[in-house]
């Protein structure tokens, strides 16, 4: 089933010419909710780990979480 975008309400080039030339296409994506078995992706689902594989893990230390926030 192919989705659409609607046509927008303004036409924005025309009220501010100076973005005009910024303009490019681009691909909506519509992602729906899936149930992947294990022969699937698990892009947006279940993350598929084979049991017998450790998970990985990065020795290196790591600055507090509050140092790696932007500042508002």
């Amino acid at each position: 089933m192919s989705r659409t975008t609607p046509p927008r309400p303004v036409d924005i080039a025309s009220l501010f010419p100076e973005l005009a030339p910024l303009a490019r296409q681009a691909v909506r994506l519509h992602p729906r909710a899936g149930v992947p078995s294990v022969h699937d992706s698990s892009v947006g689902g279940p993350l598929l780990w084979p049991s017998d594989e450790q998970w990985p893990t990065c020795a290196q230390e790591q600055p507090p979480l509050e140092a790696a926030r932007l500042p508002r």
